[in-house]
C-alpha cells in the first residue's frame, strides 16, 4: 500500500501535491466569439512550488462535498465551496454516480493571482485523486474533458511536465524537454493580478505580435537541448501591458537578472515573475 492513499473499510484519504506552473512562451492571438482569447503558449509544471490537498472520502446514501482552504500562519480554516477544487470533485460525482461524504483540505502555498496557476491545479489534482481512489474508472482522456468545462489551465495539470497549449490552452501537446533547469519565482507584496482584467488589457492594445518562430524555437531548443537558443525565445505577451501597470516588476525582473538567471519573464498573467537558468550556469 503506497503511504499516501490509505484505505480502511468505507474510509479512504489522499494526500497529494498539486504543482504551480509557468509559461515559457505566451502568444496571446485574437479573441473567439465565445469570449474566450486563442492562445499558444508553452507550459512548464513547477514541481519546487506546490500546494498540499488531502481527500478524505466516506461511503454514503448521499452526496456531500466540504472544501477548505488551510491557512497554517493566520491559524484558521477558510471554507471554499465555490472554488475550482469544489468545482471539480462536484463534476466528478456527478459523471461517476457515486454517493459519499467528501472533504477536500487544502494548505496553499502557491500565491494567488499571481499566474501560476493554483486554483487549476488544485482541480485537476482533485480529479485525479477522486479518480486514484476509485481505481481509475476514468480514463485519462476523460478526464481532460471533465477538465476543460472547469478551467482553460485545468488540463494541462491533468497532463503536467511540459507541453504545448493551443485553443484556450486546453488543446494539448506533450513535448520533449531534455533541459535540466533552476527556477527561482517571486510574487512582490501588494501586487495582484486579476487574468479577467489582464486580457481586458490586451484587448486595448493596437497590435498584435507575431510569435510563431519563437514557439518553434523553444521546441527546439528542449529537444534538442540547446540552453542559449531557449533563454533567447522565451517570451510573454502580458508583459507589455502588465510592466507598465506595476513598474515595480521591472526592477524585480533585474534583480533576478542581477543573480545569474538566464532569462526572466512573467508568470501567466502575473503577478509573480520566474527566473530560469541551466543548474550548472547559475551564478
Amino acid at each position: 500500500m503506497q503511504l499516501d492513499l490509505i484505505k480502511e473499510n468505507s474510509k479512504c484519504v489522499l494526500k497529494q501535491k498539486a504543482f504551480s506552473k509557468i509559461n515559457l512562451g505566451l502568444w496571446i492571438k485574437e479573441k473567439r466569439s465565445d469570449g474566450y482569447h486563442e492562445i499558444e503558449t508553452i507550459f512548464l509544471e513547477n514541481e519546487n512550488l506546490y500546494d498540499e490537498i488531502e481527500i478524505e472520502f466516506y461511503e454514503d446514501k448521499k452526496l456531500s462535498i466540504s472544501a477548505l482552504f488551510l491557512q497554517d500562519e493566520l491559524n484558521k480554516v477558510i471554507l471554499a465551496d465555490k472554488n475550482l477544487a469544489y468545482r471539480a470533485a462536484l463534476l466528478f460525482f456527478e459523471k461517476s454516480g457515486i454517493k459519499g461524504r467528501c472533504t477536500i483540505r487544502i494548505n496553499k502555498n502557491i500565491p494567488i493571482e499571481a499566474g501560476l496557476g493554483g486554483a487549476s491545479s488544485n482541480a485537476a489534482c482533485v480529479l485525479k485523486g477522486l479518480n486514484r481512489i476509485f481505481d481509475y474508472m476514468f480514463h485519462e482522456n476523460e478526464l481532460l474533458l471533465l477538465a476543460g468545462q472547469i478551467g482553460s489551465d485545468v488540463p494541462f495539470f491533468i497532463i503536467g511536465k511540459t507541453c504545448l497549449g493551443r485553443g484556450r490552452g486546453e488543446i494539448l501537446e506533450k513535448l520533449e524537454n531534455k533541459l535540466k533547469l533552476d527556477i527561482k519565482i517571486i510574487k512582490p507584496e501588494n501586487i495582484s493580478v486579476s487574468t479577467k482584467w489582464a486580457y481586458e488589457l490586451i484587448d486595448s492594445r493596437e497590435f498584435m505580435t507575431e510569435h510563431k518562430n519563437e514557439i518553434n524555437n523553444l521546441i527546439i531548443a528542449m529537444k534538442q537541448n540547446n540552453y542559449d537558443l531557449f533563454f533567447k525565445n522565451i517570451f510573454n505577451d502580458f508583459e507589455m501591458v502588465i510592466f507598465s501597470n506595476f513598474p515595480k516588476l521591472i526592477k524585480e525582473r533585474k534583480k533576478l537578472l542581477d543573480e545569474g538567471f538566464k532569462a526572466v519573464s512573467l508568470c501567466g498573467s502575473g503577478s509573480a515573475l520566474f527566473g530560469i537558468c541551466a543548474k550548472e550556469l547559475k551564478i
